[in-house]
């Protein structure tokens, strides 16, 4: 049976012309592959490397990213502080 579940993550990586990335969850022993389909309003259909995400996912089943997110939501109060 396929897990799944919700994380805070970090996006690692967005690619702005294909509307997709990869996002890192500490909780999680892989990466977690994001589609713009599951992106949030609030995100503004785009994400941005660093940026502190909230991720339901589910596991795929391919091996190079093991997780994907069912939906994807920007944590403005969790954003780190350049210099803090």
């Amino acid at each position: 049976m396929a897990r799944s579940g919700t994380s805070v993550g970090t996006v690692i990586r967005w690619d702005d012309d294909r509307n997709v990335g990869v996002v890192e969850c500490p909780d999680l022993p892989g990466d977690c592959w994001v589609e713009a389909g599951a992106l949030d309003a609030g995100a503004g259909g785009t994400l941005r490397s660093g940026q502190v995400v909230e991720v339901e996912w589910a596991e795929s089943g391919t091996d190079a990213h093991p997780f994907r997110a069912e939906r994807v939501t920007p944590r403005d109060d969790l954003q780190a502080t350049p210099g803090g």
